[in-house]
């Protein structure tokens, strides 16, 4: 993937900390690579090489900058709105959003459409979300977990996050099978709260939400900047130049950061070989005379959103692992819903994507 179908294209200024000559041409030294310049040479010493988007607004997915250190700090991605991903989502989720949207409201529920999700409503009573998974439209639904195990619906048991608790039920549409399946729960959910069908105007969402480039809903409010996992609060975060091209030309260069994740939805939005890119090499050296495993959701149950998970505290504070554990491997299981800076000696390539998808960082130690 080429940097500028990554970045787009913005207006180019150079800034510099040192006096400067009112205007200066951008060096031949320079490869453009969208937003921004990374200089090919090292750079001169007290100086930084950046790009600022026009009217102080970004207009790519990232961008970065040469800092004095050699490094690339890497700048925040975007944050697209429910409404935002809907209107670039391709034309067979937009109809599965349709024929679920419209067999609700022929219930008669009210709907509303927040920052992340869609929720439908009778009185106070939360009966339906909906929210976008990558190409995925999850369904999430007022009814009990226990009661739809084992069966053909094939649900996720979401109950062990807080804000799902009036509907623990996702149902992920992934083919026309699971959108009729989907109707079936959902009539169960409404017989639940003594709901019935009738007859309405069905409504065509594939018109109503064309698609519409980044630029146009950036103006319109529905996609936010937001940081990087790691990011500092001026929202970079610095990466060495060769892990930023790596990522960057990866497909999907940097995830979209969700609040909680629960193993399929890791597996869906992201790839083994691309979740690897984002590991980083500690400077501890692995010890293998006394192996564990330690499971994702321990290490949020025992551990605070933005805190350094290292192996010393994982043998303190998760009881599970062996106090005299030298080499502990992480493994994805349940839900993590923080960020979490995790450094141990392995990682399955899932318990990567956990984390990374919920804005933490992982670093694994160099083998002995």
């Amino acid at each position: 993937m080429k940097f500028s179908k990554l970045f787009g294209r913005g207006k180019k200024e150079t800034e510099k900390t040192a006096p400067a000559p009112a205007k200066e041409e951008i060096p031949e030294d320079k490869k453009d690579i969208g937003e921004t310049f990374i200089e090919t040479e090292a750079p001169v010493k007290e100086q930084t090489v950046s790009a600022k988007p026009e009217a102080e607004r970004p207009t790519a997915e990232a961008s970065a900058e040469k800092s004095v250190s050699g490094k690339v700090s890497v700048r925040v991605g975007y944050n697209r709105s429910f409404e935002a991903k809907l209107i670039q989502s391709d034309e067979k989720l937009k109809n599965y959003y349709g024929e679920i949207k419209n067999c609700l409201l022929s219930y008669g529920v009210r709907p509303r459409m927040s920052w992340q999700y869609e929720t439908f409503k009778t009185g106070r009573n939360l009966l339906v979300k909906l929210a976008m998974r990558g190409k995925t439209l999850g369904v999430y639904l007022a009814l009990e977990p226990e009661a739809y195990a084992g069966t053909k619906y094939k649900i996720d048991d979401v109950s062990a996050v807080s804000k799902n608790s009036a509907v623990p039920v996702l149902y992920k549409l992934k083919n026309d099978r699971r959108v009729k399946y989907c109707k079936e729960l959902i009539a169960a959910v409404m017989e639940k709260f003594g709901l019935g069908a009738k007859e309405i105007s069905r409504e065509d969402y594939a018109l109503k939400y064309p698609y519409e480039e980044l630029e146009p809903l950036i103006e319109r409010g529905l996609v936010k900047l937001t940081k990087l996992k790691g990011a500092s609060e001026n929202g970079v975060i610095e990466v060495s130049r060769e892990r930023f091209e790596e990522i960057a030309a990866a497909d999907g260069a940097y995830p979209e950061v969700v609040e909680s994740i629960s193993v399929s939805e890791a597996e869906e939005k992201l790839a083994d070989d691309t979740a690897e890119k984002f590991v980083e090499e500690s400077g501890r050296l692995s010890d293998r005379t006394k192996k564990d495993i330690v499971n994702i959701d321990a290490l949020g149950k025992y551990f605070s959103a933005g805190e350094c998970v290292t192996i010393e505290e994982i043998r303190k504070r998760v009881p599970s692992v062996s106090k005299k554990a030298t080499y502990v491997k992480v493994l994805a299981r349940g839900i993590l819903d923080k960020a979490l800076n995790v450094e141990a000696d392995d990682f399955s390539p899932t318990a990567i994507k956990m984390i990374v998808l919920t804005g933490g960082t992982v670093k694994r130690t160099k083998k002995n």
